[in-house]
């Protein structure tokens, strides 16, 4: 079994392009030095941390590079996946590129398995009825494609699934026929006037673990009880 497992999500990082973050709140001056602290003072190499999308401003790869090797570099076996600001990758390739794993991710002893997907809001009545259908278009996509992980890792005892956006009631059956027990979001940022889920979601463990509401530091997953039996 690997170690603990961690989640930190949207780091946001801009180290070829600086986007100073600050200006969303004097609580991310100076973020990627508090996550590096953060993540070498609790993580150990063979923790798992998960990382759920929104990692660099970057709109080409190439201008990514610098944030992937800080995400590389930090302690534990990193698994990342896409969110809405990450430009720079296409959603349909594998992220390729050493020392960052992305989904679908089985730990070596088929103990823990994790899935992801973007996500996307929900069709929603202040919507036009053109951004509603385009809405459902692209939650209608992303299903398909956290299927697909899903289906990749139906043999691990854990099954996790980071969804960048707050996860769709649209997802719940693809959920629960795979027995899904731990849900890792982000996007949702402190000030932005959403709120979170519950941490207890449909009878998952669903947690929003974006980057200023979890003071860039590394959340403790428990993987107690989050079996095939869940």
């Amino acid at each position: 079994m690997p170690g603990r497992v961690w989640a930190l999500g949207d780091p946001h990082l801009s180290f070829a392009a600086p986007k100073p973050m600050d200006i969303f709140g004097p609580q991310w001056h100076n973020h990627p030095e508090r996550i590096r602290n953060a993540c070498e003072r609790l993580i150990e190499p063979q923790d798992l941390l998960l990382i759920p999308g929104d990692l660099s401003w970057a709109l080409k790869r190439k201008q990514a590079e610098v944030d992937l090797a800080f995400l590389a570099s930090l302690p534990g076996i990193k698994v990342v996946s896409k969110g809405n600001h990450d430009y720079w990758w296409d959603s349909d390739k594998r992220l390729n590129y050493d020392g960052l794993s992305d989904t679908p991710f089985v730990s070596a002893d088929n103990e823990v398995g994790v899935a992801a997907t973007r996500g996307w809001d929900e069709p929603n009545p202040n919507m036009t009825r053109e951004e509603a259908a385009q809405a459902q278009k692209i939650l209608t996509r992303e299903f398909g494609r956290l299927a697909k992980k899903l289906d990749a890792i139906k043999d691990a005892n854990v099954k996790i699934a980071m969804i960048h956006y707050p996860p769709s009631e649209l997802f719940l059956p693809l959920l629960k026929q795979y027995s899904v027990a731990i849900i890792l979001y982000g996007h949702l940022h402190l000030g932005g006037g959403s709120h979170v889920l519950p941490e207890s979601w449909n009878g998952m463990q669903c947690y929003c673990v974006a980057a200023d509401r979890v003071q860039f530091t590394p959340r403790l997953i428990s993987l107690s009880g989050a079996s095939l039996e869940h």
